[in-house]
């Protein structure tokens, strides 16, 4: 076990990365918050500021660390990616933050890094699965933020939509994080009951609209603000709860599947039980015949995308 349990270092400190701080500071979830990136300053201002928000509320210290620090955290997050606004699909990111991603990593376990790597880089799915291949840590040790932040965003619609409590929506999408994530229709229930039945759902937008509506929520938030930081920050500060309370909870998130839904050699979303040991189990649903074809279309997307990183360059 990691020899820091309730430490959780922080790889990025960007929007995303001082976001997920902030949160896991509120939720006084961690005695100790290392925070590492490019900039030493920057880095040093960052944790000065959250440090001075500390007396206001729970004993914590955060600082500005190294990856021997690191490597001794129970999580750490790797938030790092290129800058600038989000454009086009998350895989088109695939390259460059992998060259970033892979140098991290690389750091890390060089100093001996054991505990849970939590992702929210983006293409988080594809990431995910290069991680767990070059880490060689055990497969529920490397986890994606994956669709819990869009499964979340699913529920705003349509807790918004039935004015309903969106904490009483089950709801899930499942697959990439990105533009061929699948929507489990078949499974969505408002306070138990099945979502065509609640009232009101006849006034639902399509299943169609709605989905485009998930899909397009992340690039509409980074159009307008330049970025999106506080809603991932909040899953990811949720696994962090999950695994640091050895909690067993169900959460939507991106890990490698090993025969599930008769797909193997890729990561994507899907229901897990997530615990000290990140995901302990993961929970297979019972798909439609349409969802079925949708998913193994959205783990082709992902192994293309892999593919493509393996092709040898053309002279």
């Amino acid at each position: 076990m990691p020899s820091h349990r309730t430490r959780i270092s922080i790889i990025g400190c960007g929007h995303v990365g001082t976001s997920c701080a902030f949160a896991i500071l509120q939720n006084h979830l961690a005695r100790e918050i290392v925070l590492i990136g490019d900039t030493e300053a920057h880095v040093q201002g960052e944790a000065l500021d959250l440090q001075q928000a500390v007396p206001l509320g729970t004993p914590i210290t955060i600082f500005a660390g190294t990856y021997k620090d690191a490597a001794t955290s129970a999580i750490v997050i790797i938030t790092v990616g290129t800058p600038g606004k989000f454009q086009g699909s998350r895989l088109d990111m695939l390259a460059g933050n992998l060259v970033i991603v892979r140098a991290c990593i690389t750091k890390l376990m060089a100093e001996g890094f054991d505990g849970v790597i939590l992702i929210a880089t983006n293409p988080v799915d594809v990431l995910t699965y290069i991680v767990q291949k070059e880490t060689g840590l055990p497969p529920g040790h490397v986890i994606g933020s994956g669709t819990l932040l869009d499964s979340e965003r699913l529920r705003h619609i349509l807790g918004e939509q039935l004015n309903v409590d969106p904490r009483s929506v089950h709801a899930a999408i499942i697959g990439e994080h990105g533009d061929s994530s699948v929507a489990v229709w078949s499974a969505a229930q408002v306070a138990g009951l099945p979502l065509a039945h609640y009232p009101g759902a006849n006034t639902l937008p399509s299943h169609e609209e709605l989905l485009i509506a998930v899909r397009y929520a992340g690039p509409v938030v980074a159009t307008l603000k330049g970025n999106t930081c506080f809603a991932i920050a909040s899953c990811v500060t949720r696994i962090c709860e999950a695994i640091l309370r050895d909690e067993r909870s169900v959460l939507i998130v991106s890990t490698l599947m090993t025969g599930q839904y008769g797909l193997h050699d890729v990561a994507l979303s899907t229901p897990c039980i997530v615990g000290c040991g990140g995901v302990e189990s993961v929970i297979e649903l019972h798909l439609n015949k349409a969802e079925q074809k949708a998913l193994e279309a959205s783990a082709a997307v992902l192994q293309q995308a892999y593919a493509k990183l393996q092709a040898p360059k053309a002279p």
